[in-house]
């Protein structure tokens, strides 16, 4: 996989101890230094959240984006899809993290139908299986995002209204699916 995004962060971040005047180095945090009977990669499994990390764009309530994102660039939503995936690996690899997490609209664009969303994670996760497969970096937990679609304004799992009701059901169960797919270790209900 090329590295392009972030090229002037070399891979992996290192442990130098809290000495290092390197920014861009742990200063505590060893993952192979044994607490215990287990290192502190086993006992703390740090994961990058997909939408902060990298879907974020600095927007707050009073203002416009403040973060351009160059993997954003694309107008074709699976396009931007597929290279916020690429950026997403290289960052996690730079970074030297194990694991990676997501609300499923994170990674891939919602459609103009519930079948086209459905269709549209269906293709990433494809992309995402064989980039976890390449880097041996795994996924945590993924979730459904029951929460920025204007569908669920009244609630998903909440909402009185039986249409609502069953695709907040039925994404999350498509959503578990695709967690599944990516071998994910857990899934988190919530949104």
């Amino acid at each position: 996989m090329a590295h392009k995004y972030f090229p002037t962060v070399k891979q992996p971040i290192p442990y130098e101890g809290r000495e290092s005047k390197n920014p861009l180095a742990f200063k505590y945090y060893n993952k192979d230094q044994k607490v215990g009977n287990k290192t502190m990669g086993e006992h703390l499994r740090f994961a990058v959240a997909y939408w902060h990390t990298l879907m974020g764009n600095g927007q707050d309530m009073f203002g416009a984006p403040t973060f351009m994102r160059e993997w954003h660039s694309s107008s074709d939503p699976m396009k931007r899809a597929e290279a916020t995936l690429e950026a997403a690996f290289e960052f996690f690899q730079k970074l030297g993290v194990e694991y990676y997490c997501f609300h499923d609209r994170d990674i891939a664009p919602e459609g103009e139908t519930f079948a086209e969303s459905c269709k549209n994670l269906d293709r990433i996760v494809q992309i995402a299986k064989k980039m976890q497969n390449d880097t041996g970096i795994k996924l945590l937990w993924g979730t459904a995002n029951l929460f920025s679609s204007p569908i669920y304004a009244q609630g998903a799992a909440t909402s009185p209204n039986a249409h609502v009701f069953a695709t907040a059901a039925a994404q999350v169960k498509h959503a578990i699916d695709a967690t599944k797919e990516l071998g994910g270790e857990n899934y988190v209900f919530w949104g």
